[in-house]
């Protein structure tokens, strides 16, 4: 069983039984993301991502079937669906970055209307199929700046470091992209040297992974600060221990 996220982000729990604890093994749905259902437990559905293969438990109440099949997404940091064409209407949630959306061709005083009769900005849509972000990797990760660090995230509102290389791999057009650090080096790009090192360039340490604004900064979110920084990369050195590796798409 198909079913799709109708909130604005739905967790991944390793352990259902403590929710309330955030687990090595959890990880997070965007909204219009899918998620393929293995085995039904109560109030949670087991299975795993589309977007990544992640498997674990996702509350059901997240979830719905039958989802109009997403054509658009939101290319912008942030953006909100509302209950009519107005921005003084009540907003009903909030999305992020790559969240997916089913709209219509009904337009209104600048706004997109979705098959579920809400309205979203038209400006902070594109096009699903075949998207890939015009910025650079180091700019599409500044969209996550100083957005807020938060274990196993994925969207603007929370995020950890390869919850924030996954997506803008995404928007870079690479097709499921691994979730976990461990499993995302090596596994894409060619290996670079330290004395070669250059924007755009994916720095990985042991557990942590950061993208190169230049040869000097890096962008990365990080519990030390709780926060998405832009900071020198002899202090990811310092907190992180030696570079195992280093890609470059």
């Amino acid at each position: 069983m198909l079913l799709t996220v109708v909130t604005k982000t739905a967790d991944i729990l390793g352990n259902p039984s403590e929710p309330e604890i955030i687990s090595n093994n959890d990880s997070q749905l965007l909204y219009g993301e899918q998620f393929q259902v293995e085995e039904e437990h109560g109030a949670y559905v087991y299975g795993y991502s589309v977007i990544d293969g992640y498997k674990g438990f996702v509350e059901r109440v997240q979830l719905i079937k039958n989802a109009p099949v997403a054509n658009s997404l939101i290319h912008v940091r942030a953006s909100h669906l509302y209950l009519d064409p107005d921005f003084k209407s009540r907003p009903t949630t909030r999305l992020s970055f790559l969240s997916r959306l089913s709209t219509t061709d009904k337009k209104e005083n600048g706004f997109t209307q979705l098959q579920s009769g809400e309205w979203v900005f038209s400006d902070h849509l594109s096009p699903l199929k075949n998207y890939k972000i015009k910025t650079d990797l180091a700019d599409t990760a500044q969209l996550f700046l100083n957005a807020p660090y938060l274990y196993a995230g994925r969207s603007s509102f929370g995020i950890d470091c390869s919850g924030l290389l996954q997506m803008c791999l995404i928007a870079h057009g690479l097709e499921n992209p691994p979730r976990d650090t461990k499993d995302q080096q090596g596994t894409f790009g060619k290996t670079v040297s330290e004395d070669k090192i250059q924007r755009n360039d994916i720095v990985f340490f042991d557990g942590h992974v950061g993208i190169m604004m230049d040869n000097k900064k890096i962008i990365n979110a990080t519990a030390r600060h709780l926060s998405t920084v832009i900071e020198d990369l002899s202090a990811l050195k310092k907190a992180y221990g030696n570079i195992q590796h280093i890609a470059r798409l």
